[in-house]
């Protein structure tokens, strides 16, 4: 993970951002040169990662900000929206936060699903599955959504542009504060 920028909390959030952009762009190049699908998934692993860091920054910023030391050491956002509500305190930036990885149809909620898939049990983790070997007639179509495919790429663009937008907005209340 990228390092947090000591004199602005709002800077080492950016950068995570920016890395998980940078990581995109690696990632599409290499998969172009037909890299191996390993280091591919390594890559998406980083980008997620990235993006993902940064709200977690952004809410253990706004819990320090607001003296929800419970929250300093939590690595997932619902957790750290629940150590809010411990403490009957809210926040501009764990509302947005919280709206977002809720809302079905917000990249967030996306993202942090990926998070928690890549952050569970090892036997849950999404293998490809082998077609039948017995003379099966049947065709497997391709998940356009599976690790890598084509729509799976258009919602890591989704989730890059989603977190810099709410980085942007987010970060205007901490620079107002």
């Amino acid at each position: 993970m990228s390092r947090m920028v000591r004199d602005s909390q709002v800077s080492g959030l950016r950068e995570r951002q920016w890395f998980a952009q940078l990581l995109l762009q690696q990632l599409r190049q290499r998969q172009q040169n037909a890299a191996s699908h390993g280091e591919l998934l390594a890559l998406r692993g980083a980008v997620i990662f990235h993006l993902y860091s940064a709200l977690i920054g952004l809410a253990r910023n706004a819990a320090q900000n607001l003296g929800v030391t419970s929250a300093a050491q939590l690595l997932s956002l619902p957790a750290i929206v629940e150590a809010f509500a411990a403490q009957n305190m809210t926040s501009p930036e764990i509302n947005i936060l919280d709206a977002a990885r809720t809302n079905r149809t917000d990249p967030l909620f996306w993202l942090e699903q990926q998070v928690m898939a890549a952050s569970g049990a090892s036997g849950m983790a999404r293998r490809p599955t082998p077609p039948p070997e017995e003379g099966s007639l049947g065709m497997q179509a391709e998940d356009p959504y599976a690790p890598l495919a084509s729509g799976d790429l258009d919602r890591i663009d989704q989730a890059v542009l989603r977190v810099k937008q709410i980085l942007e907005d987010a970060t205007a209340h901490m620079e107002e504060w």
